[in-house]
């Protein structure tokens, strides 16, 4: 996302603020009723949605990381739900903000009925798939306070309405393709994953300049694979060794960025002279490197046999 995407999605979701907080807001002709249906716009429709896409990034990068296979993927898969998803909140903003005057509306029961179901899976396989030391841990408290809020909603409404076991069977039931297609979803994903962890996409792009800048070059065996490499890519895979080794949080973290900005800005370098460019931008970064490595007495002198092969 560039600059002017991320400013258009900041725009879009202050009217979406704007817009459904004036609803009750004019009902009542009460700037209180605006400030409080914002309140509850945000934590209880904007925020859920958002970190329902943004889970998305905690789909892991290659096989080696799923340690559930497929279901490491349902972050992605379950965005076959959405449409569930944006019913359980047209549904909660009816009833929780906009306080609609009949609430016992088939549509807004089940609506609710289905948001908690959603929202308490997702948490259950949330904490499944996280560990406890994750730092995105601490989210998965969204959709849980997002469960007990729809439970209670689902209470009252489901008292003060008439409907019959057999309507939440029907929405059970109505709801069970998109279950399927976020099943299936998540399976072709996993399937489409790399059986080897991914590679430093930016340096590797640079191995494509002239050989009399970026070279020489040697051959090495890595993940039992055979590939051609010069010094500045060998250095920085022995910094990645050493940061996930010794900091493996913060390391994730990059990983799950550097991996998908990573191939974007590996595509943008398409001729030698881009790559001659790149590589000596990343000079720098390579001598920093260097220096954190060479305390590692192991590794750096591994690092060093190789150099010396080149």
């Amino acid at each position: 996302m560039n600059e002017e995407e991320f400013i258009t999605f900041c725009v879009v979701v202050i009217l979406l603020l704007i817009g459904l907080s004036l609803a009750p807001a004019l009902r009542e002709k009460s700037w209180k009723c605006f400030f409080v249906a914002a309140i509850l716009t945000t934590i209880g429709v904007l925020f859920p949605i958002l970190i329902f896409l943004l889970s998305i990034f905690l789909v892991p990068e290659w096989k080696g990381r799923c340690r559930y296979g497929w279901l490491d993927c349902f972050h992605l898969g379950k965005l076959a739900l959405t449409p569930l998803v944006l019913w359980s909140c047209a549904a909660f903003y009816a009833i929780q903000i906009l306080r609609a005057r009949n609430q016992n509306r088939t549509w807004l029961v089940l609506g609710i009925f289905t948001g908690a179901i959603v929202s308490g899976t997702c948490f259950v396989i949330g904490v499944i798939l996280l560990p406890y030391n994750n730092v995105f841990y601490l989210f998965l408290l969204v959709p849980l306070y997002v469960f007990v809020w729809y439970s209670i909603l689902y209470v009252r409404a489901a008292r003060a309405s008439n409907l019959g076991p057999v309507s939440y069977i029907a929405a059970v039931l109505g709801s069970l393709p998109f279950w399927a297609i976020s099943i299936l979803w998540s399976r072709k994903h996993y399937l489409s994953l790399p059986e080897d962890p991914p590679d430093c996409f930016v340096v590797t792009a640079a191995l494509r300049g002239h050989r009399c800048i970026v070279g020489p070059f040697a051959k090495v065996n890595r993940c039992s694979v055979i590939r051609q490499v010069n010094c500045q890519l060998i250095t920085f895979w022995y910094l990645e060794a050493i940061w996930q080794r010794h900091h493996p949080k913060t390391h994730k973290i990059f990983r799950s960025i550097y991996n998908r900005l990573g191939p974007y800005i590996s595509e943008q370098i398409k001729t030698r002279l881009e790559a001659d460019i790149v590589y000596l931008m990343m000079k720098p970064l390579e001598w920093m490197a260097r220096l954190i490595i060479c305390p590692y007495k192991r590794i750096n002198n591994e690092a060093n046999k190789v150099f010396k092969a080149l």
